[in-house]
């Protein structure tokens, strides 16, 4: 049960890239039913590469629940310290950290399946 981590090119005009972490375990991006995105603000830190190394944010009060979090507690990487998520990508070190926008992607059953960092 593992992260699965995406990442699109190098857009040189705008000068960033674009992340997607999936949290459901054992599923792809097309197999997930996202039923609703939720803007937020998240700490990135990337390597020297740009590949993904960890991420955190502030969860929105409406998803601190057992059944919205219940895909990010499967995760040994993911630590929930209310209100805040620590996500850290195996066998990746961080070298540069920023802020970006995001959306946390919440399914039909309130659960938050991923998130899309722009």
């Amino acid at each position: 049960m593992s992260i699965r981590v995406e990442r699109s090119n190098f857009d040189v005009d705008e000068g960033r890239c674009q992340y997607h972490v999936l949290l459901k375990p054992n599923s792809s991006k097309e197999e997930v039913s996202v039923q609703t995105r939720v803007p937020l603000e998240v700490a990135v830190s990337v390597s020297e590469n740009g590949d993904l190394a960890d991420v955190s944010f502030v969860l929105p009060k409406k998803y601190r629940s057992d059944q919205a979090l219940a895909f990010l507690k499967k995760q040994p990487t993911v630590k929930y310290v209310s209100p805040r998520v620590f996500l850290a990508i195996p066998g990746s070190s961080g070298d540069s950290v920023f802020n970006a926008s995001a959306n946390l992607e919440v399914d039909a059953a309130g659960r938050i399946v991923g998130l899309d960092i722009h």
